[in-house]
């Protein structure tokens, strides 16, 4: 039985540590290059590039994401990345650690957003131990008086799905972007 306020602060610090450990911990052995393609809000087909690894003592998920049309014919080739046609729909720099306050969040600097923003965790869900889905978020979706996001991070075995879900100022709030990528496998040249 706990008799102190110390032990009982202690017991709870402790728990929130096992929690943001296991959080974390869903990123472990995704580190590295993904690859594939999505569908942005406009209908247009993209080549997703994301690299994916763990920083600062592992304290925190950096993720290096493009999303790049695919127009032209060169673009249809597996080994060709860019052409005169290539057009990139975004570049990012994301961050996912825990805040101040022992929140989980993410943080993304992109060229679609004029500054950086933190989106918050609102949902984790684990499926079977093999799926682990993060939606982080600011704005409440269903306030259509301002922009509001949504980020869904999707981790299986070597695969990513990232998607973006948004609302403008009057708009519907709807997934706007989704891009599916597998792991990418490098073999040493002999």
């Amino acid at each position: 039985m706990l008799n102190t306020k110390t032990e009982i602060k202690s017991k709870i610090n402790k728990k929130q540590f096992l929690q943001k450990t296991e959080l974390l911990d869903a990123f472990i052995g995704k580190e590295g290059i993904y690859t594939g393609s999505g569908i942005n809000h406009e209908n247009h087909e993209f080549r997703g590039h994301l690299e994916l690894k763990r920083i600062i003592n592992n304290k925190g998920i950096e993720i290096k994401y493009n999303a790049i049309g695919i127009e032209g014919t060169e673009l249809n080739k597996a080994n060709t990345l860019f052409n005169e046609n290539t057009i990139l729909y975004s570049e990012e720099n994301t961050i996912i650690a825990y805040d101040s306050e022992n929140k989980l969040c993410l943080w993304t600097l992109n060229s679609n957003i004029p500054s950086m923003v933190k989106f918050d965790l609102r949902r984790y869900r684990e499926i079977a131990g093999k799926k682990h889905i993060f939606i982080f978020g600011f704005g409440d979706p269903d306030e259509n008086v301002l922009f509001r996001e949504e980020i869904s991070i999707e981790l299986s075995k070597n695969e990513i799905t990232y998607s973006y879900s948004w609302g403008q100022a009057d708009g519907m709030f709807i997934s706007h972007s989704t891009a599916t990528m597998k792991k990418v496998k490098f073999e040493a040249i002999a």
